[in-house]
């Protein structure tokens, strides 16, 4: 039972309900069969997607006292479904970075709630820090790297020089 529970803790971040307990219990379901409606419940989807929902930035207010809630709901809503659903990696991050230039795009197409990726983040007044701030987050988030010095100046063993720094902001 403590080998469910902690199985349980870990896919989902809760512990096991009490028909799953009981149908463990008493060998109407294997492990395996346990392990699979773990993955398949919805809270799966909601405990991974918190860890990449803190590399996007999210927030559903800017954090201060009299702050009134953000309409970036529909972005937290489609990396729940995309944890949910089993999306592939590749279509996960295309889906964020570039969803708008997908072929055959219509208005109301779900996905392009995935652009919520880039726009989630700090504004500033001044839009070039605004588009460091995008350029951070999706060179830690996808390459692992902090490139944000290298809109100043390139450093000798660097992977990213200041001119790949000044093509990512071109393109944001």
């Amino acid at each position: 039972m403590r080998l469910l529970r902690r199985v349980a803790l870990d896919i989902t971040g809760l512990p096991p309900s009490q028909t799953l307990v009981r149908d463990f219990s008493a060998g109407k379901i294997s492990y395996e069969q346990a392990v699979d409606q773990l993955l398949d419940s919805e809270a799966y989807g909601e405990k991974w997607a918190t860890w990449w929902l803190d590399l996007a930035r999210y927030a559903d207010t800017k954090g201060y006292e009299r702050d009134v809630s953000r309409t970036f709901w529909p972005y937290r809503d489609w990396v729940i479904r995309a944890f949910n659903t089993d999306k592939p990696y590749d279509q996960f991050i295309i889906e964020q970075l570039a969803a708008d230039r997908l072929p055959d795009l219509a208005k109301d197409d779900p996905r392009l709630a995935a652009l919520g990726f880039v726009t989630v983040g700090k504004r500033f007044q001044n839009n070039d820090d605004t588009i460091d701030e995008r350029i951070d987050a999706t060179t830690k988030g996808f390459l692992g790297l902090t490139v944000s010095c290298s809109r100043c100046h390139d450093h000798k063993f660097d992977p990213i020089p200041a001119a790949d720094y000044y093509s990512l902001h071109g393109i944001f």
